[in-house]
C-alpha cells in the first residue's frame, strides 16, 4: 500500500495541473458542462487545433477528462470526478491571487489560478509554507521571498506573511485533492511535469527575478 506523502503529491499535483492549456479547459467545462468532442474547436478558438487535441488527450490520460461514447461519433468531453473536484482548488487559487494582487492586480481567472499553481510547483516553497523557521540556503527560498510569501524575522529566521500563511491555507485545499485522488498523482508523479502555458511564462517573468538579481526582492503583497 503507497504511503501518503502530502507535501511532495501537492507538488506533484501542481506540476501536472500546470500543464499547457489545463486549467482553461478544466474551467471552461466545469463551467458550461460537456462540449460534443466535434465542437471542441469551436469552444477553444484561442487554442490552436494541434494544441487543442494534444491537451484533451493528456488530460483523458491524466484521469481528468473522459469521453462518454455515443453512437453518432460525437461523443460528449466531459469531467471526471477528479476534474469535477479540481473546482474547489482553483476557486480557493483565484480568491488567494485576488485577494494579493498576484501576479498583478489586473488578471483574469485564468492566470490567477496558473500564476498560483507556478508557486507551489517548486517544493522548496512549499516547504517553506509549512516549515517556514527552517532556513534553507538563499537561493532555495528565492521564489517564496520574492512573492512576499516569507519575510526575515529579527533572529534570521523565516517566517510567514500574511500572504504566506493564506496560501498555506489554499495549498491545504490542494492537498485534501491529491489524497482525494492518489491514482491521478501517482501517474502525475511517474511522468514528466506538463510545460506550463504561454502566459504562465510572462507570469514566471514576474513572480522569479533572475539568479542575478538583488538578494532583497521588492515585495508585491501587503503585509
Amino acid at each position: 500500500m503507497r504511503t501518503p506523502r502530502p507535501a511532495a503529491d501537492a507538488v506533484s499535483a501542481a506540476a501536472m495541473l500546470s500543464l499547457r492549456w489545463t486549467t482553461r479547459i478544466i474551467s471552461e467545462i466545469d463551467d458550461n458542462g460537456p462540449i460534443p468532442h466535434r465542437a471542441a474547436q469551436a469552444t477553444f478558438p484561442d487554442i490552436p487545433a494541434d494544441s487543442l487535441q494534444h491537451g484533451l488527450r493528456t488530460l483523458r490520460q491524466r484521469g481528468l477528462l473522459q469521453v462518454r461514447e455515443r453512437r453518432d461519433d460525437d461523443s460528449p468531453v466531459e469531467l471526471t470526478q477528479a476534474g469535477q473536484d479540481l473546482g474547489d482548488v482553483y476557486e480557493a487559487f483565484s480568491r488567494w491571487a485576488r485577494r494579493h494582487h498576484y501576479p498583478t492586480a489586473q488578471t483574469d481567472f485564468v492566470t490567477r489560478v496558473e500564476a498560483t499553481l507556478y508557486l507551489l510547483r517548486d517544493r522548496h516553497t512549499v516547504s517553506l509554507l509549512e516549515a517556514p523557521s527552517a532556513k534553507p540556503y538563499g537561493y532555495r527560498a528565492r521564489r517564496a521571498l520574492h512573492a512576499g510569501l516569507i519575510a526575515t524575522g529579527s533572529n534570521g529566521w523565516y517566517t510567514l506573511t500574511q500572504a504566506g500563511g493564506e496560501l498555506g491555507q489554499a495549498l491545504a485545499v490542494l492537498t485534501n485533492w491529491a489524497a482525494a485522488h492518489p491514482q491521478v498523482v501517482v501517474d502525475a508523479a511517474s511522468r514528466r511535469p506538463g510545460r506550463p502555458t504561454t502566459a504562465l511564462h510572462h507570469v514566471a517573468g514576474l513572480a522569479l527575478p533572475p539568479a542575478h538579481a538583488s538578494s532583497t526582492p521588492a515585495t508585491r503583497f501587503p503585509r
